[in-house]
């Protein structure tokens, strides 16, 4: 929330009330509509397309889950009711946030073509982005095509626009990733600002990410992606568990794994970068006195772009 001179005034989670889902539920309805209308003419249909996981992620996945006593047979047919049960089955556990974490890795990037791959997450056989003109082009050019397939005037679909359907999905679908960087970047931007005036402060985050060099963890409640540095996390050594995807001390056996929620110390908040950076409570811990630190790994990295934006199907 900014005021008139674009000061940031609070930084919040945007509310999603009853009628969000109802207006989400008839957009899907149209788009779909939209689709079968075109195809019920063989005109040209710009596809949403969404692909079932990739054989290697549901094999993450299967390992993943077997570190919580939870099983998973790859040969059976996935559908994204398969992922449903999963979280039936674990229930209302502890460790449901970092699963459903997970399945979310899981899932593949949709992207717009003019071959129709179904859409796996919404269950559909065919969809295409109808609703939203001026937002997508993909929506245009599904409007001009239905101009020229019913005959409802000029501003149809062009000869041109029609043969080079397979270019321009692959066009839109670049843009449309750079576009939810460049918003993505943005709001870590604005997150860091907000969040300058608090460095040195204890703040409630949430893991989303675990690597060999470190954890990444987002602010509950404002955003923004951290990093702690395992470095920063004490003088013993900490293994990563790259199927269990968490970090394991080999002394204390203290664990950090995503879903984890963690009160950490803002350390750092930059607004140029976007970048924040936290601390554990208790300040960097030093090895006992006459005691050398064991060896941590170090490197840099960026916090995965795992954001599940439902305006976005």
């Amino acid at each position: 929330m900014l005021d008139e001179l674009g000061r940031i005034l609070s930084v919040a989670p945007r509310e999603r009330l009853d009628a969000h889902r109802l207006i989400e539920d008839y957009m899907i309805a149209a788009n779909v509509a939209a689709a079968k209308a075109l195809e019920a003419k063989k005109a040209p249909v710009m596809y949403r397309v969404h692909e079932p996981p990739a054989r290697e992620k549901l094999v993450a996945l299967k390992d993943y889950l077997e570190t919580w006593g939870v099983k998973f047979a790859l040969g059976q047919v996935i559908q994204p009711k398969t992922f449903n049960h999963i979280l039936e089955k674990i229930g209302e556990v502890d460790f449901r946030p970092q699963v459903m974490e997970q399945v979310l890795r899981t899932q593949t990037q949709a992207y717009y073509a003019p071959d129709n791959h179904g859409h796996f997450g919404l269950a559909l056989g065919s969809y295409a982005h109808f609703t939203s003109p001026i937002r997508r082009y993909a929506d245009l050019i599904v409007h001009r095509s239905l101009v020229t397939a019913y005959g409802l005037g000029p501003g149809g679909l062009t000869d041109d626009e029609a043969a080079g359907m397979e270019r321009i999905g692959e066009s839109i679908s670049r843009l449309e990733r750079r576009a939810m960087e460049a918003e993505r970047d943005t709001i870590d931007r604005y997150v860091a600002a907000f969040l300058a005036e608090k460095v040195g402060e204890i703040v409630e985050t949430r893991i989303t990410g675990v690597q060999n060099f470190g954890i990444f963890a987002t602010v509950a409640g404002i955003g923004g992606d951290g990093l702690l540095p395992v470095r920063d996390l004490g003088g013993e050594y900490f293994r990563f568990d790259e199927a269990a995807r968490k970090l394991v001390g080999e002394t204390s056996g203290d664990e950090y794994a995503i879903g984890q929620v963690l009160q950490l110390r803002l350390a750092e908040a930059n607004p140029v970068s976007g970048a924040l950076r936290f601390e554990l409570p208790e300040g960097r811990y030093a090895p006992p006195p006459g005691k050398k630190p064991e060896r941590v790994l170090k490197r840099r990295g960026r916090p995965p772009n795992i954001r599940h934006q439902g305006r976005r199907r």
